[in-house]
């Protein structure tokens, strides 16, 4: 089987998320998504970010009932600061050892995969499937900077070709009593960041 391993902070987990990962299964790309939140997030050190708690709870109700979709907490039981997507990678790969495991990113982690913690590793080791973002652009010619011929042609090809799910987990933050922001969170997640009193 193969699972492609989804990491970010999800804070909060919206609707754009949910809707990505069944585009990406519905194209074949993949057998099950695993929505991987982050613990100890290394871009985000200076940044305050909910609980790990928290984003983990919003998941479990964004995920609900889609046996398809997955969700791990192993950078909390791993616990690694900071947590680089290599490393928790090789612990999954103990965890799910007859299974294929992929890298699902945005073309904006894409354009900065050079600067990732052992990047040539992931390119080399671990097929990517990267879904377009607003904004970014990413072509042969940017990427010559940092990258082989033969690497290139690689990351070229995980390119995927699909509508944008332009919504962001900073605008549901900064917007959250917004009516129109509320449409990209699921109920249930809107009464439970209600309930916790988060980003009010």
């Amino acid at each position: 089987m193969r699972i492609a391993f989804f990491g970010g902070t999800f804070d909060p987990p919206h609707t754009g998320h949910l809707e990505l990962a069944r585009h990406i299964l519905k194209q074949g790309k993949t057998d099950r998504i695993l929505f991987v939140p982050a613990y100890d997030p290394p871009h985000k050190l200076e940044q305050k970010i909910s609980s790990f708690a928290d984003r983990y709870a919003m998941l479990k109700l964004l995920v609900a009932d889609k046996p398809d979709i997955m969700i791990s907490d192993i950078e909390r039981r791993a616990a690694l600061k900071p947590s680089y997507s290599v490393k928790i990678l090789k612990l999954l790969e103990k965890e799910f050892p007859d299974d294929t495991l992929q890298l699902l990113i945005g073309g904006d982690s894409l354009a900065a995969l050079h600067t990732w913690h052992k990047a040539r590793e992931l390119v080399t080791k671990y097929e990517i499937i990267c879904y377009p973002r607003k904004g970014y652009r990413v072509d042969r010619e940017s990427l010559l900077k940092h990258w082989t011929a033969k690497e290139i042609d690689i990351l070229l090809q995980t390119v995927l070709k699909m509508p944008f799910f332009d919504i962001s987990s900073t605008s549901v933050r900064n917007n959250i009593t917004d009516k129109m922001i509320n449409k990209n969170i699921k109920e249930s997640i809107l009464k439970y960041i209600k309930s916790k009193g988060l980003y009010l």
